[in-house]
């Protein structure tokens, strides 16, 4: 291919979850995870940017096409006939399928289009930086933000020279010498333009309205037809299980979209039809200022629409009469990042500099007053937790009866992290790729001289399942919060249980931490039964 002739561009979103790899042990366990969808915010950034380029794009979100991925994109690949293909993640910073590196998307166009060139963008590329390349998966990645280093690319290969300008950027330059990017791409929030919403066809637009986080926290209750926005960048804080820096850019500060931009996106939204509005950022405010700045420029255009923080609102900036100003913009349901019931935890152990245990506490009685609805993130089994610790951060989620619903997730060692880096170092895991891919499964690998892998099973199974359920009124709530039916709850809630005993199978003990928490030894040879499959 003449590279001077470089026209049409196919982006492609990978899925949330990767059922080909996942290596599901129950397969006839509820099916609340392989129809997820998020709004692709990334990827339609990105095509803004390559239609002012000048380039021909099209679009296809594999999540959006559940049992026919490859099969449809095929057809796609066919009719289009790319001359670039491209792999870019719905949003970054959002748990996908980690260790997906777009392989099969890549050959599966390639069947159709032998001459396409690829480009892979997002976690894989972000995490091993050049590794896709050296594999011949494809032929150029970029790690970080993407949003202009693509079209930055696209043009470099069409005039075939720029290509050591762009940061982040691994190649094969033409003696077939590979040259790894290991800096990252910096994006200037104020050039970003809107998203290009319009080039979805009514197939995505109705997906994006029907494969809906049924079951998840991030349910939009209110309708259907909502979408996720994204207001800023990065963090101040480095929390010690977070990936966001390591997948941004260590040295990507806080940065926050200029207040037209974040208006006018949220007006595109509006008069394309949505109902409803969840803010997807890595960090939703730094400051009260900037939390009723936005408030009061939503109140100055009139806008009042049902929205919500999708990925945790910051808590530390709260005050009832902040809790009160987004309320009255719309704002139904607050996610609330607890973490621990314990202050120590919070600060040396997670990184949550600025949390006190006193202020959560604040924060859930003004909302409850508010009648917002309440949920309640905890976080079990971090390094360097102790058991008493983590016996306080359950009894926190216990004593709150206000948290509607209480989501006890396992320390998850994600590459990059602290707390990977910090397993490694004391508890001698010398893989934390495998790590990565086993412990989605809902199950802790690693183990501490203060907890079991069992010991935080029982926790997400059986505590969680007391505190969250313990009433009629409290599962009709939680239903109807997530899109359930009451029978769909049971079901979820047996498949829990069944999913702990398929990993402790022999497991005949206590079914609450309470009882263990004096018994550090009571099964001290237990270990997780994990299929070979699930490793592949």
């Amino acid at each position: 291919m003449n590279n001077n002739s470089l026209v049409r561009l196919l982006v492609v979103v990978p899925p949330i979850t990767n059922p080909e790899s996942d290596g599901d042990t129950i397969p006839d366990r509820p099916d609340f995870e392989s129809r997820r969808l998020v709004s692709p915010i990334e990827p339609l950034t990105v095509i803004s940017d390559l239609e002012a380029r000048g380039f021909d794009v099209d679009f296809i979100d594999l999540g959006a096409q559940e049992n026919l991925r490859y099969e449809n994109l095929a057809a796609k690949s066919t009719e289009y006939q790319p001359d670039v293909a491209i792999i870019i993640q719905s949003i970054l910073t959002f748990a996908t399928a980690m260790d997906w590196d777009g392989g099969r998307a890549f050959e599966t166009i390639r069947k159709n289009c032998p001459d396409v060139i690829t480009i892979l963008t997002g976690n894989y590329a972000t995490n091993y930086p050049g590794k896709a390349v050296e594999n011949g998966v494809c032929d150029y990645s970029i790690r970080g933000e993407v949003e202009f280093a693509v079209g930055e690319l696209v043009d470099a290969i069409r005039n075939n020279s720029g290509y050591e300008n762009i940061a982040g950027l691994s190649y094969r330059d033409q003696s077939g010498a590979l040259h790894t990017g290991e800096d990252y791409p910096s994006v200037d929030l104020s050039g970003l333009p809107l998203p290009a919403y319009h080039v979805l066809d009514e197939a995505h637009k109705a997906a994006y309205k029907e494969i809906l986080e049924k079951g998840k926290i991030r349910y939009p209750e209110k309708s259907a037809h909502y979408r996720d926005i994204m207001l800023s960048r990065s963090c101040v804080l480095r929390c010690s299980f977070c990936s966001v820096a390591p997948l941004r850019g260590p040295r990507q500060k806080y940065r926050r979209k200029p207040m037209d931009l974040i208006i006018g996106e949220i007006e595109q939204a509006l008069d394309q039809g949505v109902k409803e509005i969840h803010f997807f950022d890595d960090l939703f405010a730094s400051s009260e200022q900037e939390i009723l700045s936005f408030t009061e420029a939503l109140s100055r255009r009139g806008l009042k629409f049902p929205w919500y923080v999708a990925q945790g609102m910051p808590l530390w900036p709260l005050s009832k009469n902040v809790l009160a100003a987004m309320k009255e913009t719309g704002m139904y349901r607050i996610i609330c990042p607890l973490e621990s019931g314990n202050d120590r935890v919070l600060r040396d152990v997670c990184g949550k500099i600025h949390s006190k245990i006193t202020h959560h506490h604040n924060v859930i009685r003004w909302s409850k007053e508010l009648d917002l609805e309440i949920i309640g993130m905890f976080v079990i089994g971090m390094h360097g937790e102790s058991r008493s610790e983590i016996m306080e951060t359950i009894q926190f989620a216990e004593d709150h009866p206000e948290i509607d619903y209480s989501v006890f997730s396992i320390a998850t060692p994600l590459v990059g992290t602290r707390l990977m880096r910090n397993i490694m170092r004391d508890d001698g895991l010398d893989d934390p790729d495998k790590i990565n891919r086993v412990i989605k499964r809902t199950v802790g690998l690693y183990e501490s001289t203060q907890f079991k892998s069992y010991e935080m099973g029982v926790i997400r199974t059986f505590d969680w399942d007391r505190i969250n359920f313990s009433t009629p009124e409290r599962r009709v709530k939680y239903a109807r919060m997530t899109g359930m039916t009451l029978e769909e709850l049971e079901s979820a809630r047996q498949d829990s249980k069944n999913v702990f005993y398929n990993f402790f199978p022999d497991y005949d003990g206590p079914k609450s931490f309470s009882e263990l928490v004096d018994h550090p030894n009571m099964f001290i040879d237990l270990i997780p039964v994990i299929p070979e499959k699930v490793y592949s």
